[in-house]
């Protein structure tokens, strides 16, 4: 009764409708086990008589911090050149890395503040006249509520506050 197998067509048929998808995780585990999800299905669908050959790179790769940093900047090089379909990625992408070529950003859970949310979705449509499209898949009920209270945030533009301390 696993939500996953759902989640995992849904999230590889946007993957699929897009030139290049960042997807959004919260902990290194689910980046590694939703990267290999992705390529096995992928791996399945490229397997049929009718359809397109198979990325030589693969369809998918995992990005986060205890991935070697030239290991990081390859995967990123190979969605930049389209030689790649998506990162599934942690925080590592949100901040600090031009992906001008990115399509769709989808979060699987909440990114838990306003600010993630729009940094993250904010990495999609870099393009002249573009607009940043993002998808949220929710894991649970809990995390349904909390990523549409984020997302109504988001739409409105109530970001948190800083807090910035003083004499750090």
């Amino acid at each position: 009764r696993s939500l996953w197998p759902v989640l995992y067509g849904e999230i590889m048929q946007a993957i699929l409708a897009h030139r290049t998808t960042l997807v959004f995780v919260n902990s290194r585990g689910l980046c590694e086990r939703l990267a290999q999800r992705l390529n096995a299905l992928g791996d399945a669908l490229f397997a049929a008589e009718d359809a397109p050959p198979r990325p030589a790179q693969g369809l998918v790769r995992p990005h986060h911090g205890s991935i070697a940093q030239d290991v990081r900047r390859e995967t990123e090089a190979l969605l930049k050149d389209g030689a790649l379909r998506a990162i599934v990625a942690t925080s590592s992408l949100e901040l600090g890395v031009d992906m001008a070529s990115v399509d769709l950003v989808i979060l699987v859970e909440s990114p838990g503040s306003v600010a993630s949310g729009l940094q993250r979705v904010g990495r999609a449509g870099h393009g002249v006249g573009q607009v940043s499209q993002g998808l949220y898949f929710p894991k649970h009920r809990a995390d349904l509520i909390e990523g549409a209270v984020v997302a109504r945030r988001m739409l409105d533009g109530d970001i948190e506050p800083l807090d910035l301390p003083r004499n750090p």
